[in-house]
């Protein structure tokens, strides 16, 4: 009979010739004869033995199989996230954003180690990073300017609320592209689907304001916004609520800080504040959620073919986020302010 050195042999039936060794190794057989009976060499038969004498039966059980040692500890793991955190260019790129090839050129330059592109990929899913898309934030915001104005601004703007018992609303106008935003679909893998949308260059402007207590207004502009639309869009939130006082904070738009604003706001003192969020800081308003759900959920792969068709449209998806302040409620929930 050809020996094996057990290699192999499944684990299962190397454990039950390990329990067999040893039953005939206590009945006195000789260990050549026990190598046979098993088809192993006779060393193997010793090992088991040792095994045996140094740990009971349980040390001839079968065990996982360990895999191979990873590449990156957790030294490692620490250091590559601390990496991630920063932009890549700071390591010499000439973009900011990570992939796996960055990844793996600077774990060579830092650590010395090489490592393939499926292996680290795999490596970075088990420690729960995935590729993301990045939100967009302008090159002149100024951090400074905004903390100034959260440490000064926005307090004095939550006590005059307290001291008005105003309605709060951020306000914010957005175009709506008639070539849709496109998510994802299920397919055969290498088959990738087609989705028919119009050719057609064009779009809307869309205002609203949303308020923390889930109201929202909103209005289709006929064309483009100057200081005189912006008042109609102003007095339109006044008349929904004829009885209280009304706060609205928004950006620096130039619509927004023309003097005929200025004017209606000063004409309007007893019953309308307008506040103005600091440059660049579009994610201080909780406003800017309502069109990127607008865009990327009840719009997505929209098959309206002109404007025609895309004006209900629009209309009747921000009436269907209006009547659901639940929803409007959670613009806020990651909101700083809140």
């Amino acid at each position: 009979m050809q020996k094996r050195d057990g290699r192999s042999i499944s684990r299962e039936t190397l454990e039950y010739l390990r329990q067999q060794s040893i039953r005939l190794w206590k009945k006195g057989k000789d260990i050549e004869d026990i190598a046979d009976f098993c088809g192993v060499h006779f060393t193997v038969v010793y090992k088991w033995i040792r095994v045996y004498k140094q740990s009971g039966l349980e040390g001839l059980k079968r065990r996982k199989a360990k895999g191979a040692e990873p590449k990156l500890n957790k030294e490692d793991k620490t250091q590559i996230i601390s990496w991630l955190r920063k932009p890549a260019m700071e390591f010499g790129f000439e973009t900011p954003l990570w992939n796996c090839k960055r990844i793996q050129t600077v774990i060579k330059q830092e650590l010395n180690k090489s490592i393939s592109i499926s292996n680290l990929w795999e490596t970075l899913r088990r420690w729960n990073l995935t590729p993301q898309k990045p939100e967009k934030e302008a090159l002149e915001k100024n951090p400074a300017a905004v903390r100034k104005w959260l440490k000064e601004e926005w307090p004095k703007i939550k006590e005059h609320r307290r001291r008005w018992q105003a309605m709060l609303y951020f306000q914010d106008e957005s175009g709506v592209s008639l070539t849709p935003v496109l998510g994802k679909t299920w397919a055969p893998k290498g088959k990738t689907p087609k989705v028919k949308v119009t050719g057609n260059k064009g779009g809307l402007c869309v205002t609203s304001a949303i308020s923390p207590a889930g109201h929202m207004v909103f209005r289709i502009e006929k064309g483009t916004i100057h200081a005189e639309q912006h008042i109609e869009f102003l007095q339109q939130v006044i008349k929904n609520h004829p009885h209280r006082k009304i706060i609205v904070i928004e950006d620096n738009a130039p619509p927004h800080i023309a003097g005929l604003v200025k004017d209606f706001v000063r004409e309007n003192k007893n019953k309308l504040a307008v506040y103005y969020l600091p440059t660049y800081s579009p994610d201080l308003n909780p406003d800017e959620k309502v069109w990127k759900y607008l865009k990327n959920v009840k719009l997505k792969a929209h098959q309206a073919r002109s404007k025609k068709e895309f004006k209900p449209l629009v209309k009747a998806k921000m009436q269907s986020i209006q009547r659901k302040p639940h929803l409007i409620k959670s613009f806020f929930a990651e909101s700083i302010l809140f």
